[in-house]
């Protein structure tokens, strides 16, 4: 935690970031998403488990690993690429296999392999088979943008219940391996912003929407962003669960005009929070973050995990008109190195900016007239 600490700490003194760095925002893991994966080491391709460092593997998941062993499913883990173990934060999993099947015997094989995780296994809620191209494994918390999916439905459901909620993500949606700091996420929003009643949201690169739909009753109405299809699956099981009629989904891709053609009408008028959690802490464009500040929301909150982009970001609100009023760092997990930023930007009606500017430039005059004097003395 320490190390986290002195890591923003230097990181803001070192791009001169303005603004209240709050205490690092944490939460009991709660459990996490298991993977049991193809990889080569050294020189011999193995299956191998990958989770949450330092963490021990389940019992449950032991076990699962001993029957892959048994020589009647031979075949099958042959052909096994990945097999993602999906945490509800509750200790039940959702499992999604991604295999390449070729003959009818692995095919036999993995339909024998679900029948024993359904037979054997309660905590495995629903498991499911899934091919894609190109080939390779992917990461569910941080999926390639281009990956085409094939889901071929095993047992159970397409959708997660998160425990403790009423809350659910589709199987191939991006959600952190860890949810326990992410499922308090949505409240923490809550305090930070103290939206009124006619207050309205904007959530853009939503994903499941979770934090989304956490405060569908603090706003007057919620609108999501995302350009993947199982955000909008897992957005809209979420809709029907909570019963929300304020909330809308548009699948698309968030550039200059989207915004421009979202703000068009009378029917967007309004004060306006926006919410951007841009993949991977990429950049935003320099068109499209002079679009969203030209729509002169009331607070835009940018979340990155990229240190070296959020001061970029941070320099581009500035020049747009918006100081940086706070920063949240997101602790996911303590044994997990990366934090995730979370800054919020309201507009400068104070005219901070302008009179840091004037300040800079009376600074300079001062300094000439200081040694004016001096100069014709000589």
């Amino acid at each position: 935690m320490l190390d986290k600490k002195q890591r923003i700490s230097d990181w803001a003194t070192a791009n001169k970031i303005p603004g209240k760095i709050q205490a690092i925002f944490t939460a009991k893991p709660e459990g996490g998403d298991w993977r049991y994966i193809l990889r080569e080491i050294k020189g011999k391709r193995t299956l191998v488990w990958e989770g949450i460092p330092d963490e021990p593997l389940p019992e449950s998941l032991q076990k699962i690993e001993a029957q892959l062993e048994k020589e009647h499913l031979r075949f099958f883990k042959k052909q096994i690429l990945q097999i993602i173990f999906r945490s509800d934060c509750g200790g039940n999993y959702g499992a999604l296999i991604q295999v390449n099947l070729n003959t009818p015997e692995q095919s036999r094989q993995l339909k024998t392999f679900l029948e024993y995780l359904q037979r054997t296994h309660p905590e495995i809620l629903c498991a499911h088979a899934v091919q894609t191209k190109p080939y390779f494994p992917f990461d569910a918390s941080n999926p390639p943008a281009a990956m085409q999916y094939i889901l071929h439905k095993g047992f159970g459901s397409e959708y997660i219940k998160l425990a403790s909620t009423e809350l659910y993500f589709h199987i191939l949606d991006w959600l952190p391996k860890t949810k326990g700091t992410y499922l308090l996420l949505g409240e923490k929003l809550r305090e930070w912003l103290h939206p009124a009643k006619d207050d309205r949201l904007l959530s853009c690169h939503c994903g499941a929407a979770i934090e989304s739909m956490q405060l569908c009753k603090n706003f007057k109405d919620i609108h999501c962003l995302d350009a993947r299809e199982w955000a909008k699956l897992s957005f809209t099981q979420n809709v029907q669960s909570l019963k929300a009629k304020n909330a809308r989904f548009y699948r698309d891709v968030l550039n200059e005009e989207w915004v421009k053609n979202f703000f068009a009408g009378d029917a967007n008028k309004g004060k306006w929070t926006i919410i951007l959690n841009p993949s991977r802490g990429e950049l935003l464009t320099q068109p499209l973050t002079q679009a969203i500040a030209g729509t002169k929301p009331e607070r835009i909150v940018h979340i990155t995990g990229d240190l070296e982009n959020a001061a970029k970001e941070a320099n581009r609100w500035r020049s747009c008109g918006y100081v940086l009023r706070k920063i949240m760092p997101i602790e996911w997990h303590q044994n997990i190195k990366r934090l995730d930023l979370a800054m919020l930007f309201v507009p400068d009606r104070a005219g901070l900016l302008g009179r840091k500017a004037r300040d800079i430039g009376h600074g300079a005059k001062d300094k000439k007239k200081n040694f004016a004097p001096k100069f014709r003395q000589r």
